[in-house]
């Protein structure tokens, strides 16, 4: 009888101990989630002020999808250490060549891999450009700048464009290829921002206002020299990139001024000008900028059409746009009903039309306009040839051996066919006249 009364006395001992564990185990955990937090309030930088570069393997600890994403793409890829990775040099070196004066031993770096490939030799701190590409889709090889050695000096002319965190003066670089902080600016006051301040110490492109965002694109998709007049590339605008104005720091080429780049029209004769073609645009002037028809971090394009394939869809895929050809275009530009040069080509593409492949990326191929016009074969008239002045119909491949005289006749026969009399308020423009 004695024990049975002990029993009641054993279980209360039994509940206060448990009572006392969970309490402490309360204490405990409460005392660590507040640990926590006084180290989370213990960031350092509410800002961008001071900040330096720290490389993608730290984005991808708390970015790990973006950077799964980045690493497949052709920015991550854009530079490449043979030395390192030796699959990457894919330059066909057995192949007898006039133009090509080194051997694949004297390469250490590779610069591009999806039209064309350059060759970077290493001599102490100095990098240069070897003198002859190879044109992938052709497997040839061509002269580069054979020459003239000072455009062959690859941290004046090519260094912050194909590498991170470039320092032209010290000859050193963060990190190979446009990487995150190329176009998201220095990374270490993010890593260490106060809680509340992460987005005020990076930078991101949709929340800037449009022209800003356009620049840290254009800031590589350009052509022209520094305020020094020393690099190809805007040095100073680094420090400046999401709050400055890239023209303070880097002279762009203009159509006017700089003609060798430009065809008389006014669209790039030559690839990775797209801003300077943007800047032309409509749609500069209504806000929609680079990333509004491109996702640069994914490393394909969203195809919801079937069908699609041969070069189009390539085309898609290297620029990772944000849907297939028409249907991004259409996505914005609706209408009810085809009229005049529109209704002839609804089997066509609004690409093709307005946004032609007539820049050269070196021997290797051809990159869109991005002034989004139209090119008028009577442009190509009045400059006295294709190779003079390119335009839209002749860029097309049934079009291409088709005088611009009868493209030009038959554009304004579909005009006038939806046309209300009489036509001569609708000529065409008068710089398009002879």
């Amino acid at each position: 009888m004695k024990n049975i009364s002990k029993i009641p006395l054993i279980i209360g001992a039994i509940f206060a101990f448990a009572l006392v564990v969970v309490i402490v185990t309360t204490i405990s955990l409460k005392k660590s989630e507040l640990t926590y937090k006084v180290a989370q309030l213990e960031g350092k930088y509410k800002d961008r002020t001071g900040a330096f570069f720290v490389g993608a393997e730290i984005c991808k600890k708390c970015h790990e999808r973006r950077y799964l994403e980045w690493s497949t793409s052709l920015h991550s890829r854009m530079m490449r250490d043979t030395w390192v990775d030796k699959e990457a040099n894919i330059g066909d070196f057995e192949m007898p060549s006039d133009v090509r004066t080194f051997t694949k031993e004297d390469v250490h770096y590779v610069l591009g891999s999806a039209w064309k490939q350059q060759y970077l030799k290493k001599e102490g701190q100095d990098i240069t450009v070897l003198p002859a590409q190879y044109n992938v889709f052709t497997g040839e090889w061509k002269a580069y700048f054979p020459d003239e050695p000072a455009k062959r000096d690859w941290f004046k002319e090519c260094a912050g464009c194909h590498a991170t965190g470039v320092d032209p003066e010290k000859k050193t670089f963060v990190e190979m290829g446009i990487a995150c902080e190329a176009c998201h600016g220095p990374g270490s006051n993010h890593v260490e921002a106060v809680p509340g301040y992460e987005i005020n110490t990076i930078m991101q492109a949709g929340r800037m206002t449009p022209f800003q965002a356009a620049q840290i694109c254009g800031s590589c998709h350009t052509r022209g020299r520094d305020k020094t007049g020393k690099y190809a590339y805007p040095v100073a605008y680094q420090d400046h990139k999401g709050y400055g104005n890239i023209r303070l720091y880097f002279n762009e080429a203009t159509p006017g001024k700089d003609s060798e780049y430009f065809w008389p029209s006014g669209e790039s004769r030559y690839s990775n000008q797209q801003y300077l073609d943007w800047k032309q645009s409509e749609h500069a002037k209504v806000g929609v900028v680079c990333n509004t028809c491109h996702n640069v971090h994914k490393s394909k394009t969203t195809l919801v059409s079937t069908g699609a394939g041969g070069p189009a869809l390539l085309d898609s895929i290297i620029s990772k746009t944000r849907l297939f050809e028409d249907r991004l275009c259409k996505s914005c530009h609706t209408t009810v009903q085809y009229r005049s040069a529109h209704r002839i080509h609804t089997f066509g593409s609004c690409i093709r039309c307005h946004m032609p492949k007539v820049a050269r990326i070196g021997e290797a191929g051809d990159a869109h306009s991005h002034t989004f016009r139209f090119m008028f074969p009577q442009a190509t008239i009045k400059m006295g040839g294709v190779e003079k002045q390119p335009n839209a119909c002749n860029s097309c491949h049934r079009h291409k051996n088709t005088p611009p005289e009868d493209l030009a006749a038959f554009l304004e026969a579909a005009k006038k066919a939806d046309m209300p009399k009489p036509f001569t308020v609708h000529q065409r423009p008068k710089e398009f006249q002879k």
